[in-house]
């Protein structure tokens, strides 16, 4: 919970630049891209390609998600709250579900236009019972060629 509140306490702060999130997520997250390549789920497609060029320079690999908020969106219907943590259907892409469910509570700076990246490294940050190191190196290149 702490991640997201962070995600929603920065959203209201970031204007011109863009939100990037990054977490170990899912499990889902390696099945759809290895245990090598993080999994962005993103909104915009130059900073989508901005993230794979910083990922080929650095190593820290990353592959695109299918964004498609409209598809995913139900996953998290509740008749009690306001949304589920969970997901109804475990065959829906699982892993951009979650980047979805992050989506959900920005959806104003969304709305207003926000760029948003999020990037689920469950898998490469880890290796056996070690730390990689995975992202330092890709969110410091983003830094350098995004200028924000």
């Amino acid at each position: 919970t702490w991640g997201i509140k962070t995600v929603l306490d920065s959203s209201h702060f970031v204007h011109s630049s863009p939100l990037i999130d990054m977490a170990t997520l899912t499990g889902a997250q390696g099945v759809a891209t290895g245990v090598r390549h993080a999994a962005i789920y993103c909104n915009d497609d130059l900073l989508e390609s901005a993230f794979i060029r910083a990922g080929k320079v650095t190593g820290d690999l990353v592959h695109p998600l299918p964004y498609c908020p409209e598809f995913f969106r139900s996953e998290f219907a509740s008749k009690v709250a306001d949304m589920k943590n969970s997901v109804k259907n475990r065959s829906n892409a699982t892993s951009s579900c979650a980047g979805q469910f992050l989506g959900n509570h920005i959806s104003e700076y969304l709305e207003q236009g926000g760029k948003w990246c999020h990037v689920d490294i469950a898998f490469p940050a880890e290796d056996g019972e070690r730390a990689t190191g995975y992202g330092v190196a890709l969110l410091l290149q983003m830094l350098k060629e995004w200028h924000f």
